[in-house]
Formats: C-alpha cells, sequence, structure tokens
C-alpha cells in the first residue's frame, strides 16, 4: 500500500486531515498512532506495516471492530469539556483538535475560512444527534474532511454565499458526506424531527433548533 493510499484510506476513516500529497511525515505518522490506538491489538507506533495496512482495509470494509467502536474514551471526553459554555456550545481554538463524542473530533466541524475566525463553536445538541446519525448510519460520515461545513463564522459564511441565517453559523448544522446518501437520508429522516433536512448532490444537510418543524428543501 502507498502511503498516498494510506493517508486517503486514514481520512475517510476520520483520523487524517492533511494533504493527500504521499508524505510520510509526523502528521500522518501521528494519524496512523491515533488509528492503530483505536483498532487495537496493533503496536502503537506510527509505523504502518503489513498489520496496520490490513487494518485499514478491514476497517473501511467492514467497520472498526465492535469492541472498539463501542469503547469510549473518558479522557478524550474530559478534554472537550472544558471547551462547553453556558450557552449550550462547545466553543473550540481554532488549531484544536478534540474528540467530541465517539465518531465526531474538532477537525471535522472547524470553520474553513482563512484568517476569519479564532474559535469554532458546535452546540452539543448537534454533536448528539450527529452521534445518533453516525450509530444508526454504521458506517463514516466525514463533514469538513469531504469539503462539507461544520461551524461557519458570519466571514466564511458570507465568502461561500451561505443563508443569511445559516444555522452553520450558531454550530447547529452539519454537511455529512457518505458512501450511501440514501442510505443516510433514510436515518437523518428517523432522527430529525425538529430541525433542517437539506438533499444535496453531495450527501445530507442537517440542522437542529427548538422550533416543532421539519424544514426540508433539496439542491441539485
Amino acid at each position: 500500500m502507498t502511503t498516498k493510499q494510506r493517508q486517503n484510506l486514514l481520512a475517510y476513516l476520520g483520523y487524517y486531515s492533511g494533504n493527500i500529497d504521499g508524505i510520510y511525515g509526523q502528521q500522518t505518522k501521528a494519524a496512523v498512532e491515533r488509528f492503530q490506538e483505536a483498532f487495537g491489538g496493533i503496536v502503537v507506533d506510527g509505523l504502518a506495516g503489513d498489520e496496520t495496512d490490513k487494518a485499514l482495509r478491514h476497517a473501511v470494509a467492514y467497520g472498526m471492530p465492535e469492541a472498539v467502536a463501542d469503547k469510549m474514551s473518558a479522557t478524550a471526553y474530559a478534554d472537550a469539556e472544558q471547551y462547553l459554555q453556558p450557552d449550550g456550545c462547545y466553543h473550540i481554538p481554532r488549531g484544536v483538535d478534540v474528540k467530541l463524542s465517539k465518531n465526531l473530533w474538532a477537525h471535522e466541524i472547524h470553520c474553513q475560512g482563512t484568517g476569519c475566525c479564532k474559535e469554532s463553536i458546535i452546540s452539543k445538541q448537534m454533536v448528539e444527534m450527529f452521534q445518533l446519525i453516525r450509530d444508526d448510519y454504521g458506517e463514516p460520515i466525514q463533514i469538513a474532511q469531504a469539503g462539507g461545513s461544520g461551524y461557519r463564522c458570519s466571514i466564511h459564511n458570507s465568502e461561500v454565499g451561505g443563508a443569511y441565517a445559516s444555522l452553520h453559523m450558531t454550530g447547529n448544522a452539519l454537511d455529512l458526506h457518505c458512501r450511501d446518501k440514501d442510505k443516510l437520508l433514510a436515518v437523518v429522516n428517523r432522527h430529525i424531527t425538529d430541525g433542517e433536512i437539506g438533499v444535496y448532490s453531495w450527501g445530507i444537510h442537517v440542522g437542529v433548533w427548538n422550533r416543532g418543524f421539519v424544514n426540508r428543501f433539496t439542491y441539485g
């Protein structure tokens, strides 16, 4: 397996957010270490040998081992809790990556604008909804790593032509990219009972609010 192939698989699984450049640098090594630790039964050394490559293929084809996927790291969650504010949102400094839930890391929700803001915001309600959807869907879901948006500050929202009152600006919306859009849409329809569901060519936009109805729309 080439380094580019490993980077692609690690990115798909949510462990790598760097450039797919074929360079086995520190960022790739750190991603391999995170994957090795999460998968279990592999020496955590950051070196992608045959055993790690086999585990990567297994994780992409069949998902992480059930016992590992169900195991929650109290330390990781404690790290995130320091950023939870009284407004019910995590306020995470740009460049900081913490585990927000079993399958959601901060790097997936950070604002993708350049020089526009110093922190990204995601509501606890949105984090919990994402995990419900991810558990039901049962396969990897990507956000920023696939070009979607989590948090968007007002400046970046304007730059990309986002809606004036976009839920992305309050940390209450996520753009979900996945392998099977129809399957994911069925899952989203089961769980979003008060919020937004947008169907796009690239995937599904989901948002949460407390207005007593669901806004549904389709683009492309």
